[in-house]
């Protein structure tokens, strides 16, 4: 605590909202995927995290783990060359491996943070928080870039998208005390209409801030995960599918 104390200036306002003490529920820490599933209907959240019900992926999910693990092999080196999955942006991807290769670029980042916001290991103890980023470019001392891949449509998904940049910022703000400018990038692998860019000061994000705060506490202190049945939550529920959810809404 004393290191972020005396280098980050937002020091006392994380601590404001850490509630460090507060005891946590059965789900103990979020990650930004786990808190929109919460969010849309806790029961899912519930049977997945606390009974342990696996839930499959489907075609779609399994296809955009498979095109970023291609992006990360060829910005590493692993692959020679450019996948074609990644062509819409091939100068961007050429440009990532020249950085990568002069240790610029930090690729699948595995962040974990405490409640107070202090970084911490993906699998811990103290784990409250974590941020699993596509992409992390260095440029200087205080200012980096945020990237993360997408794969399937962007419109309809902007306000989603957009909180889910807004947490990329204060992650990457709170993980480096030094940053003080950050651009965060939405790469639609699939379209050719370019990357959504959000820039972002230090102090823009501590603005942010204690609305994700109070987003995840309410999810990791939750003790009655009640369910919210509607067409839309139960669309792409595997849930309300099989039948573990009786309160499924089946078209």
């Amino acid at each position: 605590m004393d290191f972020f104390a005396e280098s980050r200036p937002d020091q006392n306002k994380i601590d404001d909202m850490a509630n460090i003490n507060l005891e946590l529920g059965p789900i103990k820490a979020w990650s930004f995927s786990t808190l929109t599933k919460f969010e849309e209907c806790p029961f899912r959240v519930y049977l997945n995290k606390v009974e342990r019900l696996p839930e499959p992926s489907g075609p779609a999910a399994e296809r955009g783990t498979a095109i970023h693990t291609l992006a990360e092999d060829y910005v590493q080196g692993v692959i020679g060359e450019l996948p074609d999955e990644l062509k819409h942006y091939k100068t961007s991807f050429e440009e990532l491996r020249t950085l990568y290769a002069d240790a610029k670029v930090e690729v699948e980042g595995d962040w974990g943070f405490t409640q107070a916001w202090e970084p911490t290991g993906w699998v811990a103890p103290d784990t409250w928080a974590r941020i699993k980023l596509d992409v992390y470019v260095s440029e200087s001392e205080t200012s980096a870039r945020a990237i993360d891949h997408k794969t399937g449509k962007k419109w309809g998904n902007e306000l989603k998208h957009g909180s889910q940049l807004m947490t990329y910022a204060v992650a990457c703000f709170m993980r480096d005390p030094k940053l003080e400018y950050l651009e965060t990038e939405l790469w639609y692998l699939d379209h050719k209409h370019g990357p959504t860019i959000q820039s972002y000061t230090r102090e823009q994000a501590t603005m942010f801030q204690p609305g994700i705060h109070e987003r995840a506490i309410k999810m990791t202190t939750c003790t009655e995960f009640d369910p919210k049945p509607s067409k839309h939550n139960c669309r792409w529920c595997h849930y309300a599918k099989s039948g573990a959810c009786e309160w499924g809404v089946i078209d």
